[in-house]
């Protein structure tokens, strides 16, 4: 009868202990599913570069001139290295505030110091043109930083609404 009993005892551990296996698999899948679709959005937003090619043909800016680290770092306090890609291109005409700027930050944590910076080119951009130039004055006057996730933009342009609505279908 003992025999018996503890085959019993072994056959119902082994039964309880697949029963528990089965269960901690089916948990994990979901979790692996949600991380599956994180990688998925990532994968989707288009290098700002790309993004700011598409702004060029559908959108006439006025001189664009393309600005450097050194440039980005010298006069806004933005460091590169904390930026994984970045697009920050203003008019060369002193007459123009025209102003896109597109950069996806490395670091979450990072977003809110480029936000700030970058609130910096708006309010030097107002007192540039406030006194001087009121059309470019209620341009700027209209424009805002915005961030999506880790990215931070700026536009400050005549076309505002159509290259803020592209690089929002675009992060």
């Amino acid at each position: 009868m003992k025999k018996f009993g503890m085959k019993t005892l072994c056959v119902c551990m082994a039964a309880a202990a697949m029963l528990l296996g089965g269960c901690g698999k089916a948990e994990e899948a979901p979790a692996a599913n949600v991380e599956q679709e994180s990688a998925e959005e990532t994968v989707s937003a288009r290098p700002v570069k790309d993004i700011y090619e598409d702004i060029k043909q559908a959108v006439e800016l006025h001189s664009p001139v393309e600005m450097t680290d050194s440039f980005i770092s010298n006069y806004y306090g933005i460091d590169p290295e904390k930026l994984e890609e970045y697009i920050f291109v203003m008019s060369e005409e002193a007459t123009s505030a025209e102003t896109i700027v597109i950069m996806k930050v490395k670091e979450e944590g990072d977003v809110e110091k480029i936000t700030a910076a970058l609130q910096v080119v708006v309010d030097e951009k107002r007192g540039e043109m406030e006194n001087y130039l009121p059309e470019q004055f209620e341009i700027v006057d209209k424009s805002s930083v915005k961030s999506k996730g880790n990215y931070v933009y700026l536009v400050i342009s005549e076309s505002q609404d159509t290259i803020v609505r592209m690089i929002e279908e675009e992060l």
